[in-house]
């Protein structure tokens, strides 16, 4: 085995990054030069994109991100504001050499921690062919989310076989309604965000700013890497959502909701839609995004579409003895509750700054 070396990559190598991630099966749209390009342009968060060469050639790619906690403690992640991340190896099957190339990362990220004096490591959902690795190094596992995952090779009529009785009839139902689509455009984006504010003051939440969802659109729409749709009744947006396309596979990241027409299902029509879009362009799967079992509501909605659930698991080094954030702590309730008081107004200019130091 030629000699390793780790180094870390800078904006003139991001083409270098982002060719072996994009080769990568087991990469996601999140461990694109892209994503951290948008959380740096619109946060100002520090991040390091490490990566390991064999002679020229990378072998490996760790993308990071130093999060400074607000209310909670501070951390180093990969990623922030998605459920994935964590390294990505060029060979899966040299043991030997995953393991070294993991040793120098994990090197350098300990070092990265001590300088900077965090409370915590965060590794979102890494290959499970790195378990044995991480947990020899003092990696805790947490099992906090599930995703559901909808096979689109089957095709559509399989796929609508596979709802349950209640999704078949509010999609159904939606159809009936009226209900049409359209796709965001930069003129229509600040009525998706409009949706978003309310949608995040409604769950408790505070939200990104505009700048965010406009830096994720620049820079990912015209590579054809996101699409935005928003659901209209009587031509008044009642509903949007927000889904990454990247190597075959679908992500649903975002949804909006005005509660005033929930009754509508407007969302059901949404994702139908984006199921039988995904289909037509011969995407493999759709994967609608980090859920906790206990948000009964949530669960039970995307359930009901068919899809195979998955249980995510996040691997946490601690160095000191802190909570990380998480919505059912007590902390965290009571703040939501606090928040969902708050006018759109205000949650709109302070949430951001919140958002980033939270980096869910």
């Amino acid at each position: 085995m030629a000699k390793l070396s780790l180094v870390r990559i800078s904006d003139s190598s991001k083409d270098l990054w982002n060719d072996f991630v994009s080769a990568n099966p087991h990469a996601y749209v999140y461990h694109l030069w892209e994503w951290g390009d948008v959380l740096c342009k619109t946060y100002n968060l520090d991040r390091w994109c490490l990566a390991v060469k064999e002679d020229q050639r990378i072998v490996g790619v760790l993308p990071i991100f130093y999060i400074r906690g607000l209310l909670f403690a501070d951390k180093i992640v990969s990623l922030p504001f998605c459920e994935y991340g964590g390294p990505l190896l060029g060979d899966y099957s040299d043991q030997s050499m995953v393991e070294s190339v993991l040793r120098m990362f994990m090197k350098s990220v300990n070092e990265l921690a001590e300088k900077l004096k965090i409370d915590y490591i965060e590794l979102r959902q890494p290959s499970t062919s790195f378990s044995t690795f991480f947990s020899s190094a003092g990696f805790r596992v947490l099992r906090r989310y599930v995703t559901f995952r909808i096979d689109l090779t089957v095709g559509q009529s399989e796929i609508w076989k596979n709802f349950d009785g209640r999704t078949r009839r509010h999609v159904k139902k939606a159809m009936r309604i009226g209900n049409k689509i359209k796709e965001v455009s930069v003129d229509s984006l600040g009525h998706y965000y409009g949706l978003y504010l309310r949608t995040q003051k409604s769950l408790g939440s505070p939200p990104h700013s505009y700048a965010f969802f406009r830096n994720l659109y620049d820079v990912f729409v015209s590579k054809g890497l996101l699409r935005m749709f928003l659901a209209l009744y009587d031509g008044k947006p009642v509903a949007g959502i927000m889904v990454f396309c990247f190597n075959g596979k679908l992500y649903w990241w975002n949804n909006v909701l005005d509660r005033r027409y929930a009754s509508l299902d407007p969302t059901n029509l949404l994702l139908w839609y984006m199921i039988r879009l995904g289909i037509e362009n011969g995407f493999r799967f759709l994967d609608l995004g980090r859920t906790r079992p206990e948000d009964v509501g949530v669960y039970h909605f995307k359930s009901g579409w068919g899809g195979r659930e998955v249980r995510l698991e996040d691997h946490v080094f601690f160095l000191r003895d802190v909570k990380i954030p998480d919505p059912l702590q007590r902390s965290y309730v009571f703040l939501s509750t606090l928040w969902s008081l708050l006018p759109e107004s205000v949650a709109g200019k302070m949430g951001p700054h919140i958002t980033s130091k939270i980096g869910l």
